[in-house]
């Protein structure tokens, strides 16, 4: 991950927790800063809601994960 984040051995832990609890998470730059929606990988994982977004990477892997949290 190179996108001048500093913190991204925190998003791999992000990711890597998000798809423990049945979900993958996708990035993409946008104007004005990151993106990151999720997916479920299980039949159990049923969380629809609207990507995050945030000025960086990891605050968006961060809103995401948060969303999977809430909703579990």
């Amino acid at each position: 991950m190179c996108d001048g984040d500093r913190y991204d051995d925190r998003v791999t832990e992000i990711v890597d927790a998000a798809l423990a609890r049945g979900y993958t998470l996708a990035f993409r730059q946008r104007a004005g800063g990151w993106e990151a929606a999720w997916r479920p990988t299980t039949a159990e994982a049923a969380l629809t809601a609207p990507p995050a977004f945030a000025p960086t990477r990891t605050a968006a892997a961060e809103q995401a994960f948060a969303a999977i949290q809430a909703a579990a």
